[in-house]
């Protein structure tokens, strides 16, 4: 036992997650235990039982405390046995989160806790005591925990305990959101539901979970060994009059004044909403999106047309390879038109999903169109998955736009990128990520939420929020960012920095950024906050808080401290777990579709061009640009034949679209594949007629050059490799 002691407290303190993922591979599937219930074992020596049991565990928000949320963490613990029962309950906090506050009752009657600090040697308290401290996370961007510590639980009492944390939340248009992390698939002692509310004052409030609504119900039952998103409605201040960027700064001193901790909150403030004469649909057909986005869309098309006047008039394009105009009619039909919306329901269910994606042409295709509509206000509604091909920068779609409408980009029409896809809306977009620098370069707003999502709320989607790039964050001496910046902000989403200042008072901060031509700057003011207090102490017996809490935590003699470092592993483990639950794309896997998609292809069109001219050879290379398993765009990068075959050159770039990568769906990351293949003529002339005049090592594979410098996207080239 002391030798795994000594293991876990290596574990803790040197392994990467590397390592640590490498060694749960080698062990086999073992599911995380974020959360743990400990007894006395000293005199609870049966295995496979708990004599504390949980009876229920409940998430409930209380809304927000300046721009962090007001988390209760409440859980029932069931003495079952005949004695006085100690336990430890360790429990996984949300990123961010610190201990504010603990409450506890029995039968009923809930009593306040209060502030103490930690004993570093065990220690007994009195009978009806509890204890709770927060758990510092591992390494930075892990989870945080709460450990509780229950003194001589009374036989047969069923004791009530609520851990108060004040939790950043993220922000997705107009709700907030947190995470519920995973407490592991059975855990000793613990149940196995999670509830889930919301409260405002006191009452229930709407909220959602995973997206689904709580329909008036008070809670929403979820599995608690699964990780969940609970969302509810922003209802803080908006910014002042005009103000486009929102920042926010809390300061916390350390205990000696001399240095401390400072939390920087910046927003993009709700923007107005855009009053179009006229929308025009973009939709993404390629083969990344989901199959049922189409009728999402229109869904929340119809939602969105019931809600703008009658005279409001409406297209639609829907783009992949090449753009498609799908409404046939001469004059731009009202969005009342009930006929019109079926045909465009018709015409998006009736076309498939394809390779290939397109924006430039589909802008294009929409400003031409645009031009003979008469519209004075109108607005480009770009439904996409946000997978757009890196190798086309928003320089040509910019230029294909100005190709078409000309004059200066003010008189633009409104472009909003409506971006349909789970994993950008629950990790978030960086500003870095091809949409959003598309956004950027054209001055557009985003809106990072699912269609499905928005269902009846579609109008908001006009309100969606410009993206702010060129993000600066002007310092004085002696502040550093602790958490690294982005380059910009997306679609209201709330950033939260961290950093460390030295000296008695908090930094002054300068905060600047660009709107499409607009420069904004903003200084925010500083909240100090108090140091949060070491534990908390709260009394179910007899006993005086008062006192306990002069006499200050301790943990029971007998909680050794690798129960403690394996609590604290777990947390860990299951924070890290989020980070591994996508596909990952690597040279082997695309080596295996080139071989069994493009290279077959390739050898029939060289084949082909054989009868036409038995001389021809050479080389072609190709660039194809893969997001999510489907080719975005591919062509022709060099060629070096020994004539000329526009049959030919045309065959083998279809052979390039028809690489397709399954494996990829779930792996959000672009790739650049360079795919040099070489064309040997056969010796002697014609080939017999059962020959193959493309043997091995006729085709050479060199999946990408070398690696471009790492960026906050991820957007990877495989190894450089030749075969």
């Amino acid at each position: 036992m002391r030798y795994l002691g000594r293991v876990f407290d290596r574990l803790l303190r040197h392994c990467s997650l590397a390592a640590l993922v490498g060694a749960a591979a080698l062990a086999g599937p073992t599911p995380a235990l974020a959360d743990s219930l400990i007894v006395d074992p000293q005199i609870n020596s049966e295995r496979g039982y708990s004599p504390v049991e949980e009876l229920s565990y409940e998430w409930i928000v209380e809304g927000m405390v300046g721009m962090r949320a007001d988390l209760r963490i409440r859980v029932a613990l069931h003495n079952t046995s005949a004695r006085a029962q100690d336990a430890v309950l360790s429990l996984a906090l949300p990123r961010g989160a610190e201990l504010h506050g603990l409450r506890v009752a029995r039968g009923g009657a809930w009593s306040n806790g209060k502030m103490t600090d930690l004993v570093d040697e065990p220690g007994r308290r009195d009978p009806g005591a509890i204890f709770a401290r927060w758990l510092p996370p591992a390494e930075l961007g892990d989870l945080p925990g709460a450990e509780v510590v229950a003194f001589s639980l009374d036989p047969g009492s069923t004791t009530q305990i609520e851990v108060r944390a004040l939790v950043p939340p993220a922000m997705r248009g107009d709700r907030w959101e947190l995470v519920a992390p995973e407490r592991g698939e059975s855990p000793l002692g613990l149940v196995r539901d999670r509830r889930v509310m919301v409260a405002r004052e006191g009452e229930a409030a709407r909220f959602w979970v995973d997206g689904g609504a709580n329909d008036g119900a008070p809670f929403v039952l979820t599995k608690a060994s699964e990780r969940v998103t609970v969302g509810w409605p922003v209802t803080q201040p908006q910014a002042r009059a005009g103000a486009r960027l929102s920042a926010h700064m809390e300061a916390q001193r350390g205990r000696g004044g001399e240095a401390g901790d400072f939390r920087l909150y910046l927003r993009l403030a709700a923007s107005e909403p855009v009053r179009p004469d006229h929308v025009i649909a973009v939709i993404d057909r390629s083969r990344s999106t989901a199959p049922e986005m189409h009728r999402e869309i229109v869904a929340a098309l119809s939602a969105l047309f019931d809600a703008l006047p009658a005279e409001t008039t409406f297209d639609a394009i829907s783009f992949a390879r090449r753009p498609r105009a799908l409404m046939t009619a001469t004059r731009p039909p009202s969005v009342r038109d009930e006929a019109a919306r079926r045909q465009l329901a018709i015409e998006l269910d009736a076309g498939t999903r394809e390779q290939g994606t397109d924006l430039a042409g589909a802008l294009a295709l929409a400003g031409e169109r645009l031009r003979t509509s008469g519209a004075r206000r109108p607005v480009i509604l770009v439904f996409s998955d946000g997978m757009l091909p890196a190798s086309i920068p928003p320089q040509a779609v910019e230029a294909a736009l100005a190709g078409v409408l000309g004059g200066r980009k003010a008189s633009w029409p409104e472009v909003i990128f409506v971006v349909d896809e789970p994993m950008l809306a629950r990790r978030g977009l960086r500003p870095d990520h091809p949409v959003a620098a598309m956004a950027a370069a054209l001055g557009a707003r985003i809106s990072l939420e699912t269609v499905a999502q928005r269902g009846q709320e579609a109008r908001e989607l006009l309100a969606a929020p410009r993206v702010l790039s060129d993000l600066a964050i002007d310092l004085p001496r002696g502040a550093t960012l602790t958490t690294a910046a982005p380059s910009g902000l997306i679609a209201g989403n709330v950033v939260a920095l961290e950093g460390r200042f030295e000296g008695s008072r908090p930094p002054r901060v300068r905060v600047r950024g660009r709107q499409g031509a607009r420069k904004i700057a903003v200084a925010p003011t500083v909240a100090e906050l108090s140091p949060p207090p070491s534990a908390w102490v709260a009394s179910v017996g007899a006993a005086s808080v008062e006192a306990l809490a002069s006499d200050g935590y301790a943990a029971p003699p007998w909680l050794t401290r690798y129960h403690q470092r394996l609590a604290r592993l777990s947390i860990m483990w299951a924070g890290r777990g989020g980070q591994l639950d996508r596909g990952h794309l690597d040279e082997r896997i695309f080596r295996r579709y080139l071989l069994t998609r493009v290279f077959p292809r390739a050898r029939a069109c060289y084949n082909a061009a054989l009868t036409r001219d038995q001389t021809l050879s050479g080389r072609v290379s190709f660039e194809i640009e893969v997001g999510k398993g489907e080719v975005m765009h591919a062509m022709i990068a060099s060629q070096s034949m020994s004539r000329s075959d526009p049959i030919f050159e045309a065959c083998i770039l279809e052979a390039a679209w028809a690489l397709e990568v399954p494996a990829g769906q779930l792996d959000e990351a672009t790739y650049r594949l360079g795919y040099p293949v070489a064309f040997n003529a056969p010796a002697g002339g014609k080939p017999p007629v059962d020959g193959d005049p493309l043997g091995a090592g006729t085709v050479e594979l060199l999946l990408s050059a070398p690696a471009p410098e790492p960026r906050a996207e991820p957007s990877r080239r495989a190894p450089a490799r030749e075969r």
